[in-house]
């Protein structure tokens, strides 16, 4: 009896409810011919539950499929459905059954694939989106990868990735997407995605399997992109955003000559290492690129996997590497390491091991040659982040000279780290290659200051060799020595290589010397042959360094710290420059500064002295007088201050107030004269601050006046000014003899007042024209001081002889006392009556015979001619009654003592000065 297809498909149905999968077999073996294999397909996708194992049905749909049913699967109990139903209403009941269609899928030819496919998909997709068992799909698969080559791609690119990731590499992690989800990632999202757990292991445990995840989850998800891309369609028909995303990508991934996805997971790579470098290469050393991937049991096709592995792809991975090196700026030992082994690595994925190339063993025997073209095709934005990867970018573009280039980087910024100075490999190419000789002198720079701080005194003699030798390898990378040095096809590079190499070797040189290794430095820029300076240079560097240590000591002492290093400095290289001025003056200068440390000497505000200070103020005699100020009684030390102002002259720090209209400068000899003249002159006036009249007194007459030429004063002569002289002279004088401190024990006040006329007569011998009436007003008030002297001592003497008269038994009358003898008189008093006889012009022809020994005759004879008839004036004018004639003598007709003294002295000075200035005697008399 013919059966309607109706009642056959309500009956395969009411079968698929009841997952009797045997007699839904014997029912469709029986019906072969009328039931069609898309009506049964479609029943068994909509209600087969998705809980039942697929080995209940995939035997049955293969054989549904392919139309394998045997008619011995067919029997009586289940081959005919009972026609409960008319076949009206049997077709009523299968539209009310609401088959799912299957979905049509496309393969990468453009083409439909066929039902058992797109059942198998559809089959799966509700399975994971009901249950989320992925096994079970890979149960469901499996006995049919081998059908279609669109399924197996589905399988390996979708299935697998998700399998691994949440059931076999990290079972305890929650399940994070569905298949339906991941399905949709695009491919960016999806290398994130599969790698993320990898990094939140390394994290977390600092154990990371990320090539593993390479190969094995990117891998496989790439084999379904890498293809064609797929055209899905669906009854409801295609996601238009989904379309313009992926024209996005693909429009993104032009300019890198490669449509596949394995692009992104170079971008990928290329990220993380500025982030984690280390975790970077590490994965790139595990994963050997496309053509490594792991896809199980699900791949058996060797043209699959030589289609992977094509040598553009391999490429643009090895160029990965190299990227990875110029992205990040590390700079620690560990990412040497790391960046030595990527660039192995780089030269190893594309068998680039040529004889020719040098590697960082070979780099410190031999010389480092670029050629001029490949220079050429350089440039600074060849280094910029979105430029790495292009294939056209010469710098990462995997060939022998880019590989070479990023070994020598690598090489010199590990060098530079041994020196002390953190550069990247970037931060060396864009040095070596792009910078200008102001970057490259600015690198050198901040390399020696870190090579002082990192070394310092730590290492010896040969260390400071090495790190020479290092200096100057850097400088052209060994270009210089080689035999290329000559070759114009071949172009030399190094960090320093726009810089000239005498000005390295300078700048090392002084790195030397300011780390006290001065015979090393003696040996090789003095003693070495070639000599790598010329001595000049070799000089101008000692002295450089020499007065930075010495600008840098905080004490003055030459036996310690900074002043001890640039003693030892000089006497190292003194004896090498015998006819150096300069070393006669730092040398003059160091016994200045080690006699000055030896005082207390302070600043202003309080800041104590440094050695710099000598250098820095405009005038150093403004020391000296802050020592005479600073420390009492230092100006005893009179000869101790003269060396130290020789030496301030020797070094050329000390003015010596030379006159503008000088026609040529003064001599070391007479600039230390006048230095001389003006530290005595300075220690004068501290005696007398001190109130020590004497050792002033003595300083006047002994250091400035005649008796004193021959300790220190230079004869005056008629093409060398002696203004400033004269200058220091009568002040000196002038200032002393003005003090009116009292007398010391053992001088009397008239021998002290004799003393200070006698200092100010020298004043008015040598005092400008205009200063002339000051010194005669003093003058003059120590004339009448030593007149009220002698008064008194004259009334107290009269006084005295009046009591021993009255005492006397016996005494007779007034006019019967004869001269007796006076009690004994003080020297000079004396000295003075003994003399009183001698005329004046005598006196004045005495005063000036000594006067004409000086070394500073008067500077203005008419003002001296004035001052002698002003004085002589005064002394012809008449008198007062007071001052008569009759009141110079006593009672009897003799001379008063005092005013004999005050007219041998104003008399004396008067023709004294006019004997000097040629003046005749005019009859002026006493």
């Amino acid at each position: 009896m013919e059966v309607h297809p109706a009642h056959v498909i309500l009956q395969a149905a009411q079968y698929i409810i009841e997952v009797d999968i045997q007699a839904l077999r014997s029912l469709v073996a029986s019906h072969a011919g009328v039931i069609k294999v898309d009506l049964v397909l479609r029943a068994l996708l909509t209600y087969l539950p998705e809980s039942v194992s697929p080995d209940i049905y995939t035997g049955f749909v293969r054989d549904l499929f392919y139309g394998t049913l045997s008619p011995l699967d067919a029997t009586d109990d289940h081959s005919s459905p009972t026609p409960k139903l008319s076949d009206a209403e049997a077709r009523q009941q299968v539209r009310k059954l609401h088959l799912l269609h299957l979905t049509k899928y496309f393969d990468d030819d453009g083409n439909l694939v066929d039902l058992l496919t797109s059942f198998l998909l559809d089959r799966a997709h509700r399975i994971d989106s009901e249950t989320g068992a992925l096994p079970v799909l890979q149960q469901l698969l499996e006995p049919f990868l081998d059908h279609s080559q669109h399924l197996r791609t589905w399988a390996i690119s979708k299935l697998l990735p998700l399998l691994r990731l949440d059931y076999e590499y990290y079972p305890d992690r929650a399940p994070e997407y569905s298949l339906e989800t991941f399905e949709t990632l695009q491919v960016g999202d999806a290398v994130t995605s599969l790698l993320s757990e990898a990094l939140r292991q390394n994290n977390e445990h600092h154990n990371s399997d990320l090539g593993r995840d390479l190969r094995g989850l990117v891998g496989p998800w790439m084999y379904g992109y890498s293809k064609k891309r797929r055209k899905l369609s669906t009854l409801e028909g295609c996601d238009s955003q989904n379309s313009t995303t992926d024209n996005a990508l693909r429009q993104d991934l032009e300019g890198r000559s490669t449509s596949s996805g394995w692009s992104c997971v170079n971008d990928w790579l290329l990220e993380l290492s500025i982030r984690d470098f280390s975790l970077a290469a590490k994965a790139f050393q595990q994963w050997d690129g496309p053509q490594d991937v792991d896809y199980g049991d699900w791949n058996h096709s060797a043209t699959e996997v030589n289609e992977l592995s094509n040598l553009d792809q391999s490429i643009n991975y090895a160029q990965s590497g190299l990227a990875m090196i110029y992205s990040t700026h590390g700079t620690s030992s560990n990412f040497f390491i790391e960046s030595d082994r990527t660039i192995h690595r780089v030269a190893d994925l594309l068998d680039l091991h040529a004889d020719s190339m040098l590697w960082p063993e070979d780099l410190k025997s031999s010389p480092v040659v670029i050629s001029t073209d490949f220079l050429e095709t350089l440039s600074s934005a060849h280094l910029l982040h979105n430029d790495l990867l292009r294939t056209s970018n010469p710098l990462t573009h995997p060939t022998e000279k880019s590989i070479e280039l990023a070994t020598f980087a690598i090489f010199s910024a590990q060098t530079l780290e041994s020196l002390g100075l953190l550069q990247s490999a970037k931060d060396v190419l864009m040095t070596a290659v792009f910078g200008t000789a102001s970057d490259q002198r600015d690198i050198l720079r901040k390399t020696l200051h870190a090579l002082r701080q990192r070394h310092g005194r730590s290492i010896d003699d040969g260390g400071w060799k090495t790190l020479r030798k290092q200096l100057l390898w850097l400088h052209d990378w060994g270009h210089s020595e080689s035999s290329w040095a000559n070759d114009t096809s071949e172009l030399s590079l190094g960090i320093f290589c726009k810089i000239d190499k005498a000005e390295l070797e300078l700048d090392f040189l002084k790195i030397l010397l300011s780390e006290g290794h001065n015979n090393l430095a003696l040996y090789i820029y003095c003693a070495h042959s070639p000599l790598p300076l010329p001595l000049d240079s070799v000089e101008n560097a000692v002295l450089e360094v020499a007065f930075g240590l010495y600008d840098s000591a905080s004490n003055g002492n030459r036996s310690r710290g900074g002043m001890k290093k640039m003693s030892d400095l000089i006497a190292t290289f003194q004896p090498h420059f015998p006819q150096s001025e300069a070393y006669r003056e730092i040398d003059a200068l160091l016994l200045a500064t080690h006699a000055l440390s030896f005082y207390t000497l302070v600043l202003q505000h309080g800041v104590p002295f440094q050695p710099v200070n000598i250098r820095s103020i405009p005038d150093a005699f403004i020391l000296i007088e802050r020592v005479l100020k600073q420390n009492p009684r230092s100006y005893a030390k009179l000869e101790d201050l003269l060396d130290i102002g020789r030496n301030l002259v020797k070094a050329g720090l000390m003015k010596s107030d030379q006159s503008t209209s000088a026609a040529q400068p003064y001599s070391t000899e007479r600039q230390s004269a006048i230095v001389e003249r003006r530290i005595i002159a300075k220690a004068i006036e501290a005696a007398l601050a001190e109130e020590d009249f004497d050792t002033a007194y003595s300083y006047v007459v002994n250091r400035l006046s005649p008796s004193g030429a021959s300790q220190g004063q230079v004869p005056a002569t008629s093409d060398m000014p002696d203004t400033n002289e004269d200058d220091i002279t009568w002040q000196a004088a002038y200032q002393a003899g003005r003090s009116s401190m009292k007398g010391s024990s053992g001088f009397s006040e008239l021998r002290r007042l004799e003393q200070r006329m006698e200092l100010l007569s020298q004043a008015l011998l040598l005092a400008p024209s205009e200063s002339l009436q000051d010194v005669l007003s003093t003058w003059r008030d120590c004339e009448h001081e030593m007149n009220q002297f002698l008064a008194q001592e004259s009334e107290a003497e009269s006084n005295w002889d009046s009591r021993r008269d009255l005492t006397l038994p016996g005494g007779f009358g007034q006019e019967d006392i004869a001269d007796i003898p006076q009690k004994p008189r003080e020297p000079t008093r004396n000295a003075m009556n003994e003399e009183a006889p001698m005329g004046l012009f005598d006196v004045a022809r005495g005063a000036a015979s000594a006067f004409s020994k000086t070394a500073f005759p008067p500077r203005n004879p008419r003002a001296a001619d004035s001052t002698l008839k002003e004085l002589a004036r005064a002394q012809m004018q008449p008198k007062s009654p007071a001052n008569s004639e009759g009141g110079r003598h006593d009672g009897e007709g003799r001379v008063r003592k005092r005013d004999m003294v005050s007219s041998m002295v104003t008399g004396g000075l008067a023709s004294g000065i006019g004997w000097v200035l040629g003046k005749p005697n005019t009859g002026y008399v006493i």
